[in-house]
């Protein structure tokens, strides 16, 4: 079981990303916040920073690929940054929720 990290530009393209995740029964759950990124700095020293909605969702570590593969499909010339973190532990009853609840690999 995974946490899918999913960084999109904003709030109307993580609900895409979770409309289109969720149909195909790629995502449990999924939450979404929104993150301020920082990223190298000007010539000036400053930090660059952007705002990003972040969406985490539960699924099977298998379907990391699969998420990769129709991320990158749907959004060819944006592809939005995609990781994923371990969940060592889960509460047995969740666990079989996300087994039944997911596509089979």
């Amino acid at each position: 079981m995974i946490l899918a990290h999913i960084m999109a530009k904003n709030k109307a393209q993580a609900l895409e990303i979770i409309n289109l995740l969720m149909d195909e029964n790629l995502l449990l759950q999924a939450a979404i916040s929104e993150k301020t990124i920082f990223q190298k700095k000007t010539a000036a020293g400053e930090l660059i920073s952007e705002q990003r909605t972040l969406i985490i969702g539960k699924t099977k570590g298998l379907l990391f690929t699969t998420i990769n593969a129709v991320l990158k499909e749907k959004f060819k010339d944006n592809m939005p940054m995609l990781y994923s973190v371990p969940i060592v532990y889960m509460d047995e009853e969740l666990a079989a929720l996300l087994r039944e609840n997911t596509a089979k690999v």
